[in-house]
């Protein structure tokens, strides 16, 4: 059941419980559309940990980037549009997730010609990702809220798990830390997929 403010003159009623156990987000884009997102990010985690990626890597950075990225903006613009009348959109940092996306897109077709601007990137991700995260976990409740603490679990898990394994002295091609990256991946895309649906 949605629950939203009604009113943004009465801030009392749109920072009530009520109005803040969010379980489902109304975007407005069709049904196959999100279908695709979700398909999209399923895809982009099994490659990740396959052969496929270093393959699309070399031979067709263009879907690479696609299947990396495409999934991710029509989620994270779909559920941008559904946040819209609740009282803590949080329209600049999903504008800014979907900017770093792009510019990721961007980076990803182009293979290795920008190094740093991979590395930049790598580096603004979670700066943008974990306060968008705690922000939904903190200001929402319901499913909304289990996406906020997913959120925060997936960029912590993605980028700091391969760290915490190189440190330890193991194989980074280990299929236990290749299955948690996997299944964090499958979790959040439906997690998105749930809410929006």
């Amino acid at each position: 059941m949605i629950k939203q403010g009604t009113s943004d003159n009465d801030s009392l009623n749109n920072i009530s419980a009520d109005n803040r156990h969010i379980n489902r987000l109304d975007c407005g884009l069709p049904q196959w559309l999100l279908t695709i997102g979700f398909i999209l990010m399923v895809t982009a985690a099994v490659c990740t940990v396959s052969a496929l990626d270093l393959w699309f890597r070399e031979q067709a950075p263009l879907a690479l980037a696609a299947i990396n990225t495409v999934g991710m903006l029509i989620m994270y613009f779909a559920t941008m549009l559904g946040m819209k009348p609740l009282y803590r959109p949080l329209t600049w940092w999903w504008g800014l997730v979907i900017a770093l996306n792009i510019v990721s897109f961007a980076s990803i077709s182009l293979g290795a010609i920008w190094p740093e601007v991979d590395f930049i990137i790598a580096c603004a991700l979670p700066l943008a990702y974990l306060p968008l995260g705690i922000l939904l976990a903190i200001w929402y409740h319901g499913r909304l809220q289990h996406l906020g603490i997913w959120m925060i679990v997936r960029i912590l898990t993605v980028f700091l798990l391969p760290i915490a394994w190189y440190m330890l002295g193991q194989d980074m091609n280990s299929v236990v830390m290749q299955g948690i990256i996997v299944l964090v991946e499958l979790i959040y895309a439906w997690l998105f997929y749930r809410i929006l649906r």
